[in-house]
């Protein structure tokens, strides 16, 4: 009987690995070939995602992808197929090329479906073309205009029954900027990774109060032990927002990295200030229907919704920069069991006067290791309604007594080069800087930002290992 289930076994995975398959995509393409080699590629992503099964590998070439809709639900590639947990369905750019899409509907990549790997698919958003007069009138309109709130990526399960949610996806590699909406958005998803991305410029002129990279909401697909959420070794710069949200008619939001509300039971303020509360539009408790599919996406659901699960999970932020946003460096609102290790922000706040890096009415925090320093006249932290913060072996410039660790530094941290664009500059601390070699090794991380490997004791704090 083992023998024959033996046999069976691999049977089934001999089937499944002859039956994945590699598609092509490019911007030289054509929907009417077969998609199956370079040379007969197809030309939109689309046509590649209705056809793609678990295990397949999608492989993608130069070219500027793009579509004129701005249909409810409209995206450059709606990823709406599930792989499972032995096949994943991965989108990769072909080596040495950078495909680039460009959205005009609600988003370039909007995904439903599970077990996704997006690598090295850039989304580049219409930024250059708009000016701030028009998305503010705009703003005024009862009915929203996708071009003025498109986001880049977009994981998405507002619409999915309570059983079917998005989860255990990653993206990485990819450069999502100038998006009038959000950069990299997870909402009501679990086991989602972001890693080795550069995300900037994005949620300038939405009316939904954006940030670069943000969950909300997070679904409990489990209640497995390990980290559901994971924001690694991305760099993020100059996300703002500068159209009032339109919940609160105040500026709000347009942060670095922000993990929001994945805890329902705690209640209060809608926004980081915690000077306004939005009127509720939805029931968490109702058990009624989820959303239909003639909400707009990037509206809040205004129909009852079935109860969210406790989200269990506990969310890594580590080995980011984060600089330059309109909001927070990185923040977490309303949300439970996050280590927020070995980041670097750097003069944040700069449109909505937000806090660097700050829990709020947020439970089980642990902030370790971090190089946090605020713009001028600007603020470290804060401390609102927080249980359980464990925060230590932070440097800052500037002195403050919200958050005191036995083993923090008030100190400049010497950074070699401050560049605007984070990217050419150089966020490494210079020889005599007081953060080398004196962070703590608890939730020690292997490599930092640049994938250089940390030592097991003596770990410098922030981003970069030096």
């Amino acid at each position: 009987m083992k023998q024959q289930f033996f046999i069976i076994s691999i049977f089934l995975t001999v089937t499944l690995f002859v039956s994945a398959n590699n598609w092509y995509v490019t911007g030289l393409g054509n929907d009417s070939n077969d998609g199956k080699s370079l040379a007969k590629a197809f030309l939109t992503l689309q046509k590649a995602a209705d056809l793609v099964q678990p295990g397949d590998v999608v492989l993608v070439g130069k070219g500027v992808y793009t579509n004129a809709d701005q249909s409810d639900g409209s995206a450059v590639l709606n990823i709406h197929v599930s792989g499972n947990a032995d096949a994943w369905i991965t989108w990769k750019a072909i080596k040495g090329e950078k495909p680039v899409v460009n959205p005009r509907g609600w988003a370039g990549i909007q995904i439903t479906g599970s077990y996704n790997i997006i690598d090295g698919i850039n989304v580049i958003g219409n930024n250059d073309s708009i000016f701030l007069l028009q998305a503010q009138e705009d703003a005024k309109k009862p009915t929203p205009n996708s071009y003025f709130n498109s986001n880049g990526i977009c994981f998405d399960g507002r619409k999915m029954s309570a059983d079917k949610k998005p989860h255990h996806l990653i993206i990485r590699n990819c450069e999502v900027a100038k998006c009038a909406g959000g950069g990299i958005t997870g909402l009501e998803i679990d086991y989602l990774t972001i890693e080795d991305c550069k995300v900037y410029d994005n949620a300038w002129f939405m009316r939904f109060g954006g940030s670069g990279i943000t969950t909300l909401n997070n679904w409990a697909f489990d209640d497995a032990t390990g980290y559901h959420i994971i924001i690694q070794r991305n760099y993020v710069w100059n996300n703002k927002t500068m159209v009032p949200w339109d919940r609160i008619q105040k500026l709000s939001d347009g942060n670095g990295i922000l993990l929001d509300v994945t805890d329902q039971n705690r209640q209060g303020a809608t926004n980081p200030n915690a000077d306004v509360v939005a009127k509720p539009t939805a029931t968490e408790n109702s058990t009624a229907a989820p959303a239909t599919p003639e909400t707009t996406p990037n509206t809040v659901v205004e129909l009852p919704k079935p109860k969210r699960p406790e989200w269990k999970g506990r969310a890594l932020i580590t080995n980011n920069l984060s600089a330059y946003n309109g909001g927070s460096g990185i923040h977490v609102f309303r949300t439970k069991h996050v280590d927020i290790i070995n980041n670097t922000t750097y003069c944040n706040g700069t449109i909505v006067g937000y806090q660097e890096l700050f829990p709020n009415n947020s439970e089980d925090i642990v902030i370790l290791n971090n190089v946090i320093v605020p713009r001028p006249g600007g603020k470290v932290t804060s401390n609102n309604k927080n249980k359980n913060i464990r925060w230590d072996y932070n440097l800052y410039p500037t002195a403050q007594n919200i958050f005191k660790g036995e083993h923090d530094i008030v100190d400049d941290p010497k950074f070699i080069d401050i560049q605007f664009d984070v990217t050419k500059g150089n966020f490494n601390l210079a020889k005599g800087s007081a953060g080398i070699n004196s962070g703590s090794n608890d939730v020690g991380q292997p490599t930092d930002i640049e994938g250089k490997k940390r030592p097991t004791s003596g770990r410098d704090r922030g981003a970069f290992e030096q």
